[in-house]
């Protein structure tokens, strides 16, 4: 942990805003001082703000690109913490951010059920932090520096961002509370029955208006939560050592669209973690979940391809329904 490190509360009150970064600061201490240690290099700096939509605008400006941070927020899921990637001279800092409103439970009775959920959430947060680490440290050539083309632009983020949610969940899984691991495997299974029909619908009204743009939104911005979700769910699997009848999505999946991806997801995501992080020397530790992510794709009705000028190509086969 960084010796200069700032917890900041914005937008909370004195009193409960000393409250949260008092628990923020003992968590830390926990974490790094537990029999296995994260690894919280690089983190300079902790955010806590009420406006968390406006405080990840304010951070876009100091981001590489300038490009504005997006965080979910649907129907189904709405995202109160973010760690992002920052340049810090010729460095890099990594930068937690959470929604202050969300951490008010850590104001209240450590016994309660919101404070057990909150805590995890942060311990959550803390194990993305040591993961980047973990990546930067193993790929300091190319983390960062990688820019994807053709088919592998729509299916190589993704797999990154399943590897990221599948190892927090799995190193954060201790801190986990039962009804926590309830509440994802039903996240799950709800994105299970509505996805497939989702994106029928959005092909369907493709054939109409024929904007690929707007299909391939429409299916990273919701199609993709589907395998984000289950890397949450199998990250828990493997952490609490739990078999799926365990957590009540055996019926659900068995059968179902998405059991060969979840499969091949698994296997994909267990091969990584025996090898992690030492084992990691390049980005092709990420081809078996990648190719994972493409079969995913087609088993959604989208088939992606490299063209020969090294573009991204989508087939979209018509079906009889």
């Amino acid at each position: 942990m960084e010796t200069d490190l700032q917890i900041i509360v914005k937008g909370m009150g004195d009193e409960p805003g000393q409250c949260i970064a008092n628990m923020l600061a003992a968590i830390l201490r926990a974490v790094v001082a537990a029999e296995v240690p994260l690894d919280l290099r690089r983190m300079h700096r902790l955010v806590a703000a009420s406006d968390f939509k406006g405080e990840l605008a304010e951070l876009s400006t100091l981001t590489a690109s300038g490009n504005p941070i997006t965080h979910t927020q649907e129907d189904y899921a709405i995202a109160v913490a973010q760690v992002l990637l920052l340049p810090r001279g010729s460095e890099i800092e990594i930068l937690p951010v959470f929604n202050a409103n969300a951490l008010i439970p850590l104001t209240q009775d450590p016994k309660s059920e919101p404070f057990a959920w909150i805590l995890h959430l942060v311990h959550h947060e803390f194990c993305h932090v040591h993961d980047d680490n973990k990546k930067l440290d193993a790929m300091p050539e190319v983390w960062l520096r990688h820019c994807y083309t053709g088919k592998d632009m729509f299916i190589r983020p993704l797999a990154e961002a399943c590897w990221s949610e599948y190892a927090a969940n799995r190193l954060s899984a201790n801190s986990a509370p039962k009804a926590a691991i309830a509440a994802m495997g039903d996240s799950f299974s709800e994105a299970l029955k509505r996805t497939k029909t989702q994106i029928d619908s959005e092909i369907r009204s493709y054939r109409l208006h024929r904007d690929l743009d707007k299909i391939m939104g429409i299916f990273k911005r919701h199609g993709e939560f589907l395998p984000k979700s289950a890397s949450y769910v199998l990250g828990y699997m493997d952490g609490v050592e739990e078999p799926l009848d365990k957590l009540n999505m055996d019926e659900a999946l068995n059968g179902s669209y998405f059991k060969a991806s979840w499969e091949a997801m698994h296997s994909a995501l267990q091969n990584m973690w025996e090898i992690y992080p030492g084992g990691w020397k390049n980005l092709a530790v990420y081809d078996g979940l990648a190719r994972a992510m493409e079969d995913f794709y087609a088993a959604m009705g989208l088939i992606l391809s490299t063209s020969e000028d090294g573009g991204a190509y989508v087939h979209i086969p018509l079906t009889l329904d």
